[in-house]
């Protein structure tokens, strides 16, 4: 996703503003508990099931914050990163699949890794899955480590 915690680095695509939506863990949980609780209201349907959304600028700024240092940030395009995932298919090299992924994750204007544009479009509330933030996320993530 363009982060490398252990060297307190980015690589933001674009303008790093492009938002997306993701599930925690403990996200994913709850929404398989909700729709056992909820089966009549999840029968035969896709679930939108959604913790956060953000972008890649908010997601610096919260690591940047939580560790208290400036990060190295190197920008990139997704044009770019296209390009490279396709050349390295074509040669048959690894690591094309993710350059590919990333670039449709955070190509500008296209809203690929939007599950709903608002909580009230998804099924968390339904589900029991709660909304975190940036900073929420940065700190669980650098828990763990």
């Amino acid at each position: 996703m363009g982060f490398n915690i252990a060297q307190c680095s980015a690589i933001i695509y674009d303008s790093g503003t492009e938002q997306f939506t993701g599930t925690t863990l403990e996200g994913i949980g709850q929404a398989v508990v909700g729709v056992l609780q909820h089966p009549d209201e999840t029968a035969n349907r896709f679930v939108k099931a959604r913790s956060i959304q953000t972008c890649q600028n908010e997601l610096l700024e919260a690591f940047q914050s939580a560790t208290g240092s400036q990060w190295d940030v190197q920008r990139s395009s997704t044009k770019e990163l296209l390009a490279s995932g396709r050349s390295k298919f074509q040669a048959g090299v690894g690591g094309w699949v993710l350059e590919l992924v990333v670039a449709q994750l955070f190509d500008e204007g296209e809203a690929r890794c939007v599950v709903a544009s608002s909580r009230e479009d998804s099924d968390a509330d339904l589900l029991g899955v709660i909304e975190e933030t940036p900073q929420e996320v940065v700190a669980k993530i650098l828990k763990s480590r």
